[in-house]
C-alpha cells in the first residue's frame, strides 16, 4: 500500500552511512494528506425532494446517527400530492445519513451526503428503501442498484458491497457499502483488504481533508492487524507477503549511459539489488545472486541492479570482477546523494527489493538462505 509506513528492521551487516538500522518504506505518507487536527467546518444546506406514491400524511425526517443516538435534522409531513421536501445545514465534508420514513415498518434509506448536495427520489411507500430511483448525485447509479438487493432478504449484501466497492473505489456511496463489506471477521481476506485498501487510496486521493478518509484510513488499519494476527504475521510482513505495496519508480543511466528505468521490466519478476563497488557485504553477497540469476533466468525472472557508487571506472570493474552478467545495471553516481536512497529510505547495503510482475513488492531485504528460498518457493512449480 503506497501510503502507509512499514517499519522494517535490518538484521544483516551492512554497508551505511549511519548507525541507524530502522527501514521505512513511505510513499506520501496519509499523515501528511489527511490530518486530524482541527479543522474548520462549512456547513450548507442539503436538499432532499421527491414523490413517495400514497405516502401522504406520513412523516419523514433525515437524521444524522450518532454511535447510541440519533438526530433529526429535518422532518416535514409528505403533502396531499405525495410529494415532500426537506432541507438541513450539514457539513460540507461526506458523512453518513438515514432518511427515514415514520411509517409501521420505519423504512429506511442509507446516504452517502454533503453541503450542497440536492437529492430526488420518485418511489412508493411499498419500494421506499429498495427502489427509490435516487438522482441528482454522483453516486445514485450504485445506490440504487445496491438498495435493489434488499429486496430480496437471500441476497449477499456483503458480496455485492465488495463489487460496486471494486467497481468505483471513489464512490461517496462506499460510505455506506463499507457497513455491509465484511459480514464477520471470517470474510476477512486478501482480497477484501484489496479492495478496501484501493478504495482508502482513492478516497486519500479525492477527498484528502475528509473524515471519511481518516476513516477509512483506520478502518484499512484494522482490518490489516486482524488478517495479520490470524496469520501469525506481522502487519508489515503480511503487506509485503500479499504484495500491497506498488514499487516506486527508478529511473536512471547504464554504464553506457542509456537510460533504464526498472518499470520497463514489468512482466518479470525482478530483484532490485542496491550495491556498490565499495561495499564489502555486498561484493561477498554477489556470488549468491549471480548463482540464483543463473538458475533463474529462463523463469521470468531478472535483476535490477542499483549502484551507490561515485566513481564509474570503479563501479564497471565491480561488475566485471564479481562477474554480474544481467544486463539491467544503473546508477546516478551520486552514491548516498541519490534520489533512491530517501525514496526506499535505504539505510544500509547491501538492501533487496522483490517485485513480481505486476510490480508489487512481495520481499524486503532478502539475501542469503532467505532470498535462496522465496525464489524457490515462487519458482516451486
Amino acid at each position: 500500500m503506497r501510503h502507509i509506513y512499514l517499519v522494517l528492521l535490518i538484521l544483516f551487516s551492512s554497508c551505511s552511512d549511519e548507525d541507524v538500522f530502522d527501514v521505512y518504506i513511505e510513499k506520501e505518507g496519509v499523515q501528511n494528506k489527511v490530518s486530524n487536527q482541527n479543522l474548520r467546518i462549512e456547513y450548507q444546506n442539503v436538499y432532499l425532494t421527491g414523490i413517495i406514491k400514497n405516502g401522504r400524511g406520513t412523516a419523514i425526517r433525515l437524521e444524522s446517527p450518532l454511535v447510541i443516538d440519533k438526530i433529526a435534522l429535518d422532518s416535514v409531513i409528505i403533502d396531499e400530492n405525495d410529494r415532500f421536501k426537506i432541507g438541513a445545514s450539514i457539513p460540507k465534508d461526506y458523512g453518513y445519513y438515514v432518511l427515514r420514513l415514520m411509517n409501521s415498518a420505519n423504512d429506511s434509506i442509507e446516504m452517502s451526503l454533503r453541503g450542497g448536495d440536492s437529492i430526488k427520489l420518485k418511489t412508493s411507500m411499498d419500494d421506499f428503501n429498495t427502489k427509490p430511483n435516487l438522482s441528482g448525485v454522483s453516486w445514485s447509479k450504485e445506490a440504487n442498484q445496491f438498495l435493489e438487493q434488499k429486496r430480496n432478504a437471500k441476497n449477499d449484501l456483503a458480496k455485492y458491497a465488495s463489487k460496486l466497492m471494486k467497481q468505483k473505489p471513489a464512490s461517496p456511496f462506499n460510505i455506506v457499502l463499507s457497513k455491509y463489506f465484511i459480514g464477520s471477521e471470517q470474510d476477512i481476506n486478501e482480497s477484501k483488504i484489496e479492495i478496501f485498501q484501493d478504495v482508502t487510496m482513492a478516497f486519500i486521493d479525492s477527498f484528502p481533508k475528509s473524515l471519511a478518509t481518516k476513516n477509512f484510513v483506520d478502518q484499512l488499519d484494522v482490518l490489516v492487524d486482524i488478517r495479520s494476527k490470524t496469520l501469525n504475521l506481522s502487519k508489515g510482513d503480511y503487506m509485503i507477503n500479499n504484495g500491497f505495496y506498488d514499487v516506486p519508480e527508478i529511473s536512471m543511466n547504464t554504464p553506457d549511459n542509456k537510460p533504464l528505468n526498472l518499470s520497463s521490466l514489468k512482466g518479470k519478476y525482478v530483484l532490485v539489488d542496491f550495491w556498490a563497488s565499495w561495499c564489502g557485504p555486498c561484493r561477498r553477497e554477489n556470488p549468491n545472486v549471480v548463482k540464483l540469476y543463473k538458475e533463474y533466468r529462463n523463469k521470468n525472472f531478472t535483476i535490477y541492479s542499483v549502484s551507490l557508487d561515485e566513481d564509474g571506472t570503479k563501479w564497471k570493474q565491480a561488475i566485471k570482477m564479481d562477474n554480474l552478467i544481467w544486463p539491467n545495471h544503473v546508477s546516478d553516481l551520486k552514491g548516498w546523494q541519490s534520489s533512491v536512497v530517501p525514496t526506499f529510505n535505504i539505510q544500509g547495503i547491501p538492501y533487496t527489493v522483490l517485485v513480481n510482475p505486476e510490480g508489487k513488492i512481495i520481499g524486503v531485504n532478502l539475501r542469503g538462505k532467505e532470498l535462496e528460498n522465496k525464489l524457490k518457493q515462487i519458482f516451486k512449480s
